[in-house]
């Protein structure tokens, strides 16, 4: 399960959070173990497309978020995109998200990395 981030204070700890990129996403992140669950925003911007093309974008990684949720580290997770992703294959968002992940630390050094 995850939660979104909504407050101010969400965003502030994700502004001193580290960025992450690859060639269709970019990640800020930062770990909070305070937190139940992760927390996770969306930033889409028109150069995505449409707004029916963000809100598919956005549902698809709400989803690959969810895929991963249980093996994720607490914390604030921002997710953006570069250029037209709706394009893109949802495997092969799937493959650069995990990638992301990976990078940044989410997963927990006890579990192994999902596919």
């Amino acid at each position: 399960m995850i939660d979104s981030c909504r407050s101010r204070a969400d965003f502030a700890a994700l502004r001193r959070g580290r960025r992450f990129d690859s060639e269709l996403l970019w990640m800020s992140f930062t770990a909070d173990a305070r937190l139940a669950r992760p927390r996770v925003a969306f930033a889409l911007s028109r150069r995505a497309g449409t707004a029916v093309a963000r809100n598919r974008v956005r549902r698809r990684l709400r989803a690959l978020f969810r895929e991963h949720a249980d093996d994720l580290v607490p914390g604030r997770y921002l997710v953006g995109t570069r250029g037209a992703v709706s394009a893109v294959t949802y495997r092969r968002a799937r493959a650069e998200l995990a990638r992301l992940l990976e990078i940044a630390g989410a997963f927990p050094r006890t579990k192994s990395t999902p596919t």
